[in-house]
């Protein structure tokens, strides 16, 4: 029954298009819906709230979808981060007006039409409030990465058709009741089965050893559309950053936080009494910069912060200078193979000479290059003279900046050798006058030993002539020293931060006669009981086996040695009627060996034959050879204060050019660099020329074959030697077939 005085023509269709399943008599209206009526045009839920459904007498109206207690937003707004803060609004829900239908199953299914505007979700506050955007010079930039492309947010269609249907019943637990007649199988059954659950309820059966557990379904969050970001506009902007602001920006962030200790009066132990106790230094956190500003130009220079800023700053200076001279240092100004001008000459220009006050009239005795930067050298300063008095000076190096030196080392005694290690470029080894080795860390201005030999675990207090770094395997790695006792040595870091000396090989005096050069007889000796040892002037680690190196001795000997066997050597022959005073083996072909000595001789020796291929004389002693890496014919010798450069294939009995050093000084060390052009040169009056070779002959591809018809013309008066040369060389092709395959 529907009671109205005088319903609405709204009312009369909303009545019209009511579903079909609810007969017409079952609605009943509100009588304040009359006064609602004669208000301006309400909204849809403002008519909605005007009825009342009841069926059978019972009121069965469906409540408001929509919680007035919750904040809304206002019908207008679309998107939640733009709305007004604690807006409210109600909620419309419009139905199309379609009549039900009814699926084949007798489901009742219904047709709605909701439209997404109206749709009341919880928004925030507005967090662009009094922000204004930045939308003057937007243009289009590139994405930094690809998305897939997006609609806007707005433009899905106002209205969405949705179905809904009712869903199969699923039973999730069932227990029904059920009664049977006592005495029946069936009752029996059921006496059964309530015994057992008052067993395990009441009785004894509830004693049972139980798990309580609590379970919570898992909770979803969903996103929904109103949520979405819109993808933000971007805008080119330009921005300039040199190298100093970069350094400068992460050297602050490296170094903004230091710890500063300032001392507690809290005391941490209590077991012993409290005038034994020391205060307690608690560690706070300050800025550098905050103190920057009272320093004195004395404490900020010493900080390893300004070291580094002065030694970028002189190395950009210092490329204005030298700037031509480093790129021809570098191989990018080449010389052209097929200018019309082109002379063989064997040309050496010079670059620059490293050279500073602190080590002026100091005798440089050794010279290392690091393995992992060609630019960076230590160059060692002694004593060349026994009866000079020297202090030691280690002096690093970097041929980007010749005019003074980025470290600088002073130690009381003078030094000996040096030696870069391999794996770690930043350890530099020194060998001394007195007979110690130490490991020191160039990365520090300020003298950081990282290892140290002691006196009572290294027997030798003679200077230490070599110093060479040598690895076990990936990780460990040892020094071996030759001293002037003839003793070589190990020296290895243990766990324990302990440098430990091992002895590995004492030369003794060869007597009788040897292989190699043939000497004049010595007189009669009578026999005096004592053994002499000669002293391990060079050292050389052997190309072809690891485990083996050569030794030169100042009784003019080069002993084959290995590292399995420490009390005696392998092989020994007499390379020179003096000492030896240097050993290379040439880089394009390993079995050749070059040895210089004090009897103004250059010595080319074959492994495996006892003959000396070639003999260079110079016009007094030598003090050292090098190979050239890009042509395998030129050499390079030291002898005095005349720089020679030898070229095997064109001539062998004089050198190809000299060049003279004015003054009182000699040559004590000659190495060519990695690049193969270039060649540092040390004295005695603590300076290190910098040359670079021009106007030679174009190396060619094959270089062992042209070092060996060079070998081969030299031996042209000896046919037994070359057939020799023919036998070694089979031998070692058959060597190296077999390890290939």
């Amino acid at each position: 029954m529907v009671e109205n005085e005088s319903p609405s023509p709204s009312t009369q269709r909303s009545l019209h298009n009511a579903p079909s399943s609810v007969e017409p008599s079952a609605f009943t209206l509100n009588e304040e819906s009359q006064v609602r009526v004669a208000k301006p045009p309400p909204s849809v839920m403002s008519k909605r709230r005007m009825y009342r459904v009841i069926v059978d007498d019972v009121d069965v109206t469906p409540e408001d979808i929509v919680d007035p207690e919750f904040v809304t937003l206002d019908e207008m707004i679309t998107h939640a981060a733009y709305g007004k803060a604690r807006s409210r609004s109600e909620a419309v829900l419009k139905f199309s007006r379609s009549k039900s239908r009814t699926a084949m199953d007798g489901t009742k299914v219904y047709a709605t039409t909701i439209n997404l505007d109206d749709i009341h979700i919880d928004h925030t506050l507005n967090t662009e409030e009094g922000v204004e955007a930045d939308d003057g010079d937007i243009s289009l930039a590139p994405s930094a990465f690809y998305l897939p492309k997006m609609n806007p947010i707005t433009s899905y269609p106002p209205e969405i058709f949705i179905t809904l249907k009712e869903t199969e019943t699923v039973f999730l637990f069932e227990l029904p009741s059920v009664s049977y007649d006592k005495g029946t199988p069936e009752g029996t059954i059921i006496e059964e089965e309530n015994t057992y659950y008052e067993y395990i309820t009441v009785g004894k059966g509830r004693n049972r050893k139980m798990v309580t557990e609590e379970t919570q379904t898992k909770e979803c969050i969903k996103q929904t559309r109103h949520t979405l970001a819109t993808r933000p506009q971007k805008k080119n902007a330009e921005s300039f950053a040199s190298m100093w602001d970069m350094h400068d920006t992460y050297a602050k962030i490296a170094k903004t936080l230091q710890e500063h200790e300032e001392p507690d009066e809290m005391v941490m132990y209590q077991s012993a009494a409290p005038h034994l106790l020391r205060k307690k230094r608690k560690k706070v956190a300050f800025s550098i910069d905050h103190d920057s500003s009272h320093k004195t130009f004395a404490e900020i220079a010493s900080t390893p912060q300004y070291l580094d800023a002065v030694m970028l700053t002189e190395r950009v200076l210092a490329s204005l200078e030298y700037g031509k001279a480093q790129k021809r240092f570098r191989g990018l100004i080449k010389m052209d193979p097929l200018s019309l001008d082109l002379v063989y000459i064997y040309t050496l220009r010079p670059l620059w000479t490293f050279e500073c006050e602190e080590t002026a009239g100091r005798p440089i005795v050794s010279i290392s290059v690091n393995p992992k930067n060609d630019n960076i050298m230590a160059v060692a300063h002694g004593k060349y003279g026994f009866a000079d008095a020297f202090n030691g000076t280690v002096c690093i190096w970097c041929t980007k900046n010749p005019c003074k030196p980025e470290r600088l080392y002073r130690f009381e005694v003078a030094l000996t050798s040096v030696g870069f290690s391999e794996k770690n470029p930043n350890w530099l080894a020194c060998g001394f006058f007195n007979g110690d080795v130490l490991i020191l860390d160039i990365t520090s201005y300020e003298i950081k030993i990282i290892a140290k030999s002691k006196r009572d675990t290294n027997p030798c207090f003679e200077p230490i002539w070599t110093i060479n770094w040598r690895s076990v395997d990936r990780e460990t790695e040892y020094v071996m020293t030759t001293c002037q006792d003839g003793r070589i040595n190990r020296f290895q870091s243990t766990k324990t931060h302990e440098f430990i000396c091992a002895p590995m090989m004492r030369i003794s005096t060869v007597e009788g006669k040897l292989k190699g050069l043939e000497t004049a007889k010595t007189c009669l000796k009578a026999d005096v009981p004592i053994t002499r040892y000669p002293a391990a002037v060079c050292m050389m680690w052997h190309r072809n086996c690891e485990n083996c190196y050569l030794v030169g001795t100042d009784e003019g000997c080069i002993h084959k040695c290995s590292t399995h066997y420490l009390n005696q050597h392998i092989d020994v022959f007499r390379a020179h009627a003096g000492p030896v005073t240097d050993m290379v083996q040439s880089p394009h072909m390993n079995i050749l060996i070059a040895s210089s000595g004090a009897d103004n001789a250059i010595r080319l020796w074959m492994e495996g034959m006892d003959e000396v291929i070639m003999t260079l004389m110079c016009p007094t002693a030598v003090t050292g050879i090098s190979f050239c890496p890009v042509n395998a014919t030129i050499l390079l010798s030291a002898s005095g204060s005349v720089l020679s450069v030898w070229d095997l294939r064109r001539k062998i009995h004089m050198p190809c050019a000299e060049y003279t050093f004015p003054g009182n000084v000699i040559l004590t060390y000659i190495r060519f660099a990695n690049q193969g052009h270039n060649v540092f040169v040390g004295d005695t009056w603590g300076r290190v020329h910098t040359f670079h070779l021009e106007d030679t002959p174009i190396p060619p591809y094959y270089q062992w074959k042209l070092l060996d018809e060079a070998i081969r013309k030299a031996l042209c008066t000896r046919p037994h030697l070359i057939r020799q040369l023919d036998k070694l060389l089979r031998l070692r092709s058959r060597e190296r077939t077999k390890k290939s395959l």
